[in-house]
């Protein structure tokens, strides 16, 4: 092998690895991103739920507080297991056992017949976000045919 060809050989390898560690080092930016903006909107559901007049403050008109807090409560289940799945700790698998188990709650069930077709349109164009979406909409299907 000419001395020329090894080198640029070499190069190419080193710019690989290069990129690599880009595409690595932005997949982990938009991790924490993901991460410190799903805690932010869990912890402002916590406070809403438990608190009747940020409910009132919030609540969509002719939805009492008392009836918004309970779907309050079901969407920070759905953000927390919906980030537990985008940072890739819940398989596909374990995800429709916990939707399931999810949607036996009353209050889960509610908040995705409000806001389950919101919660489709913000996913679209998300592949992960879109299969989360699709997994709660069969296992709200499943929970309300038998309830």
């Amino acid at each position: 092998m000419k001395v020329s060809t090894a080198v640029l050989a070499a190069g190419a390898s080193i710019a690989a690895v290069g990129v690599a560690q880009l595409v690595q080092r932005s997949r982990q930016h938009k991790q924490r991103n993901d991460l410190a903006l799903s805690l932010i909107q869990i912890e402002w559901l916590s406070r809403a739920s438990s608190d009747e007049k940020e409910a009132a403050y919030w609540a969509p008109e002719g939805v009492e507080p008392e009836k918004y807090q309970p779907m309050l409560s079901g969407n920070r289940m759905f953000c927390q297991l919906s980030l537990r799945f985008r940072l890739g700790l819940v398989t596909d698998r374990q995800l429709c056992l916990y939707a399931d188990k999810l949607m036996e709650s009353a209050a889960a069930r509610a908040y995705w017949a409000r806001f389950g077709e919101h919660r489709a349109a913000e996913a679209l164009g998300n592949e992960t976000d879109e299969r989360f979406t699709r997994v709660m909409n069969e296992a709200f299907t499943r929970a309300t045919m038998v309830a």
